[in-house]
């Protein structure tokens, strides 16, 4: 897996091929998604020359196409009306997940048993959430968050009012952890008390994937 922040990728090449794809379609100028814009403020602090990209302060970020070449690019717009392109591969591409996405990683790890319950719990054949379609075998039932696991924990910080970069971890693989277990349990505790979980299809789920990132990173 690979975090941008809160968000979760199956691998650096998902989050890549999203940008691309993302790039392709979106129109030209200002991006206005709160979402998007969310994204890239996480994935241009990730860049290795950050601190003199970001200079006074990031106002927006833009769209344009390349001078020179084919496709679109990235620009940056800063507070005090300096511009400059940045290169979202090289945001991505040989960087090590970051202190912060261990952080959110080591929390879904931290609520996984929550989601082993409920798998357990249900009993074959049942209804996918998405689909309708009846599923029959175990090996290809998913379990979903119906609301997104990332707005969830959002919600979660902004609550108790968290700050997910200060956070240490402990551990690697499976066995990542937070250090801070009050904080870990306490994610746990709002996690079984406001997730609502659902039944997928595995190919459901799959394609849940690819409509997502069709259209946004």
């Amino acid at each position: 897996m690979f975090w941008l922040g809160p968000f979760e990728y199956k691998s650096k090449k998902e989050l890549l091929d999203r940008l691309k794809d993302y790039l392709q379609k979106a129109p030209a100028g200002m991006i206005t998604n709160k979402l998007a814009v969310k994204k890239l403020h996480l994935l241009l602090a990730m860049h290795p020359d950050a601190d003199r990209k970001i200079g006074v302060g990031i106002d927006h970020f833009r769209i344009e196409r390349n001078a020179l070449g084919a496709g679109k690019g990235i620009w940056l717009v800063r507070v005090d009306g300096s511009e400059d392109t940045f290169s979202y591969k090289r945001c991505i591409t040989g960087v090590v997940q970051s202190p912060h996405g261990k952080v959110c990683e080591a929390l879904r790890f931290a609520v996984r048993p929550q989601l082993v319950a409920f798998r357990d719990a249900l009993g074959l054949p049942v209804m996918c959430a998405a689909s309708g379609v009846i599923i029959t075998q175990r090996k290809d039932l998913h379990i979903d968050h119906r609301e997104p696991f990332w707005i969830l924990l959002e919600r979660f910080c902004q609550d108790r009012k968290v700050d997910l970069t200060k956070l240490e971890t402990s551990g690697n693989g499976e066995k990542l952890a937070l250090v801070d277990q009050n904080i870990s349990s306490a994610f746990a505790q709002y996690h079984r008390l406001h997730a609502e979980l659902q039944p997928l299809l595995k190919a459901a789920n799959v394609a849940k994937g690819g409509r997502l990132a069709s259209s946004r990173i």
